[in-house]
């Protein structure tokens, strides 16, 4: 189990941050993704608790193949906050637009339980369907709003 707490950050542009690495992901089901990450394409096994259990690289064909029986994309770049390197942000395009989220990764339960926000951050979004790309991606775009609203306002 990943040790992770997510928030929102409206803006991202002042912050230290890494060269992006562009994420397109596509879900054919709970348990399977496909992604292109830069140049590679890659298959993702995710158990139940959404971690990933098995990946591998995978052809340009078998991409295509299963990229149309996908559900839904998703499209981010993920960058590395170069003041922590605990701390990553993704920020979404295309049906995700205006979602910018912090991860900040946890050794243990009680390093996690007892942190503090950056002042830069916004509200914490870890038990929201924002948190996690597999809940993202079942939202519509007007859910997907309705949900942005409750944490950006």
């Amino acid at each position: 189990m990943r040790l992770t707490r997510r928030y929102i950050v409206k803006d991202i542009t002042q912050l230290p941050l890494s060269t992006p690495i562009r994420y397109e992901r596509y879900y054919i089901h709970d348990r399977l993704r496909i992604q292109k990450k830069g140049n590679d394409k890659e298959k993702e096994i995710l158990n139940e608790e959404n971690v990933i259990i098995k990946k591998e690289t995978i052809t340009d064909e078998e991409f295509q193949t299963l990229q149309v029986l996908a559900y839904a994309k998703i499209i981010r770049d993920s960058y590395l906050l170069l003041t922590d390197e605990n701390i990553s942000i993704k920020q979404y395009l295309d049906k995700y637009e205006g979602l910018n989220r912090v991860e900040v990764s946890f050794q243990t339960e009680k390093e996690m339980r007892e942190y503090h926000k950056k002042a830069w951050m916004g509200k914490e979004i870890t038990s929201s369907p924002l948190a996690c790309d597999k809940d993202l991606s079942k939202l519509t775009r007007e859910e997907f709003l309705t949900e942005l609203e409750k944490y950006v306002s």
